[in-house]
């Protein structure tokens, strides 16, 4: 190893001990284990190159690509902050080593750490657990797992083969070898099965039944699902002999990318539609706030009651001038603000789907304005359900 090298090793470990404390400080490293784990894995071998993002003056997003070649100091110091870096935009090439910009979606990422660590922790692994993840990602959360239980307990499942022939490497540099397998994630890996534990490190919008096939008995499942208005709910589920799965939402803090075999509808052509009805329509006022409207609870409570439905906010001079939610059957509804904060709604197309939002609004609220801590899921091989309160209560089939 050249002595730039070995700073560079001495650097890192520096910086990985003191997010190390950090997150201990915070509770999201918890239990020795993976405290000895943490320490163990160098993130920086995960993130070679990322992408920083910089919003402009209208909330477009411009990504910066760093790299131990072009930004050797601030790369070292961002890879251990406790964030997440972009690794990936519009399923194409990861960031150039030569550094740069761009501008795109995001579609695949590193995400932060406490996020990594405190799912693991959550997962209550043993010593001996085989553990299914479904999604590599950049490699970093396996190789943890694999500090932490060995690598012959890992099996890893990523859509995309180039990052998993990425992620092999990367994972050989620091001697690990688990079964990676590239593929659908919702089809698990029965070669491996059954699996004591579980974890999802995207997001799916249902538990898929081959999870619930492979999963032994008493498994733990993990994971953070997500529907059409982008509303998140972490859920950690505990399999019954029956061969359901049960448990309750945590929070809608942790997320991760959506599932790649997920579609979704062209929003342009049904913008445009909606614009042109909303200036052809004098609208009503409405007793719904804009700001509910942003309130992650409202969401999640919508994302149930109005499935498909999807939402945005709509600028022409870098000033929001509503709340859009719209229906890939071409319905579609707004929720403007003025000065004084008043409300006034407008919709059209095929149905009144102003109507139906203000009648989630309603419920929504006449139950207390419920968080996600007050619902829970049941998963059989035949559906998801969500239940407020307690799984006889009101509840929605994803």
């Amino acid at each position: 190893m050249t002595d730039t090298a070995a700073l560079m090793e001495d650097r890192a470990r520096s910086l990985r001990e003191s997010l190390a404390k950090e997150l201990e400080q915070d509770g999201s490293l918890r239990t020795e284990p993976w405290r000895k784990a943490f320490r163990a894995v160098s993130r920086h071998t995960f993130l070679p190159t990322f992408f920083a993002d910089a919003p402009d003056e209208c909330g477009i997003t411009t990504y910066r690509a760093l790299s131990h070649e072009t930004s050797s100091e601030e790369w070292l110091r961002l890879v251990y902050e406790n964030r997440t870096w972009v690794t990936q935009l519009d399923y194409g090439a990861t960031p150039p080593s030569g550094g740069g910009s761009a501008t795109g979606t995001p579609t695949s990422s590193s995400t932060l750490p406490s996020t990594v660590v405190r799912m693991l922790e959550d997962l209550d692994v043993q010593d001996g657990h085989n553990v299914l993840e479904v999604g590599t990602g950049t490699g970093y959360s396996t190789a943890l797992l694999c500090a932490r239980l060995g690598d012959r307990h890992v099996t890893s499942v990523e859509y995309d083969a180039e990052l998993s022939a990425v992620d092999a490497k990367r994972l050989g540099t620091l001697g690990y070898r688990p079964t990676l397998v590239v593929g659908d994630g919702a089809l698990g890996h029965p070669d491996r099965a059954p699996y004591q534990r579980i974890i999802a490190t995207y997001s799916p919008d249902a538990v898929p039944p081959a999870w619930l096939a492979q999963a032994d008995h008493d498994a733990v499942l993990l994971l953070s699902l997500t529907g059409a208005l982008g509303a998140h709910g972490y859920v950690k589920l505990r399999m019954f002999e029956d061969g359901r799965a049960e448990g309750r939402f945590v929070d809608s803090v942790v997320s991760f990318m959506p599932s790649r075999e997920s579609s979704s509808p062209e929003i342009g052509p049904m913008m445009r539609a909606a614009i042109a009805g909303r200036v052809a329509t004098t609208g009503r006022a409405t007793r719904v706030a804009a700001g509910v409207l942003d309130d992650p609870a409202f969401l999640w409570a919508a994302q149930l009651a109005l499935p498909g439905t999807i939402r945005l906010r709509y600028s022409t001079t870098c000033e929001v001038t509503g709340r859009w939610f719209l229906h890939p059957d071409g319905a579609w509804a707004v929720v403007e603000s003025d000065a004084a904060g008043a409300g006034r709604l407008y919709e059209g197309g095929t149905r009144s789907l102003g109507s139906d939002l203000e009648a989630v609004v309603a419920s929504w609220r006449s139950d207390g304005r419920p968080g996600l801590g007050r619902y829970g899921l049941t998963v059989t091989p035949r559906a998801n359900v969500v239940w407020l309160d307690d799984p006889d209560g009101d509840s929605w089939t994803l």
